[in-house]
């Protein structure tokens, strides 16, 4: 089996990696660690400055969590992306092939705006992937 994590670097996706390995432990497991940084809003050397920092971040965090994954003896693989979130995840699962996605959901923070209408990236996924289940951890 092979499950898609959308991985941010918080201790919530974190708990909620642990909590799906513990859940799917029996299954051959192979592990895609997804995370996605966006880009900066402008091109000013600020913007660029924070941009890589947080790229860094992602980086740096996605791969301690990859060797925490595989310490457990499950393959795993890491895919780093820059865009739009939800986006990049979509055309993540369309290219990986999971047998299921797993993502976090938070309170809303924004998120983004459609008109009047906020969408997170776990109801965006959950509307957009339709070649596999999406659990959606609180």
């Amino acid at each position: 089996m092979k499950m898609l994590v959308c991985h941010d670097g918080s201790r919530k996706v974190q708990a909620a990696l642990e909590a799906s390995i513990a859940m799917l432990k029996r299954e051959k497991l192979e592990i895609i660690l997804a995370t996605v940084v966006e880009e900066p809003a402008d091109a000013s050397s600020y913007d660029e400055a924070s941009f890589e920092a947080l790229r860094a971040k992602r980086e740096s965090d996605l791969k301690e969590a990859a060797g925490q994954v595989a310490k457990q003896g499950f393959d795993v693989e890491v895919v780093i992306a820059v865009g739009d979130a939800r986006k990049m995840l979509v055309e993540a699962v369309r290219k990986k092939k999971p047998d299921i996605v797993m993502i976090t959901s938070r309170p809303p923070q924004g998120g983004v705006r459609f008109g009047n209408v906020t969408v997170s990236v776990s109801d965006y996924l959950l509307h957009h992937i339709t070649d596999c289940p999406v659990l959606v951890m609180h």
